[in-house]
């Protein structure tokens, strides 16, 4: 049977951040220690990390056609049943 070599590791969170997070993680049966093992396991398999880092915060195309659409100057596309959104966005596309 293969040896695991585990390493220990602290960091700072603020207290409230943290019992906050402890209770949650209590709530699921598990400890702090499982939850980090299941977070680094994770970045470790999938080379990304397991939280939206983006805020909802939209790129400069979006805000343009946000933009676009508040001041009236968008484009309203009307389905007929058999029509295919993909499709119809894919002809105004080109």
């Amino acid at each position: 049977m293969a040896t695991v070599n585990n390493s220990a590791f602290s960091f700072r969170v603020p207290e409230s951040i943290k019992n906050q997070a402890f209770d949650v993680i209590a709530q699921y049966g598990l400890t702090p220690s499982q939850v980090m093992n299941m977070f680094l396991n994770e970045i470790a398999h999938t080379k990304t990390i397991p939280v939206n880092l983006d805020y909802h915060q939209p790129n400069a195309r979006t805000l343009r056609a946000i933009e676009e659409i508040e001041s009236g100057q968008g484009q309203t596309i009307t389905l007929s049943d058999d029509e295919n959104l993909v499709d119809v966005l894919n002809r105004l596309c080109k």
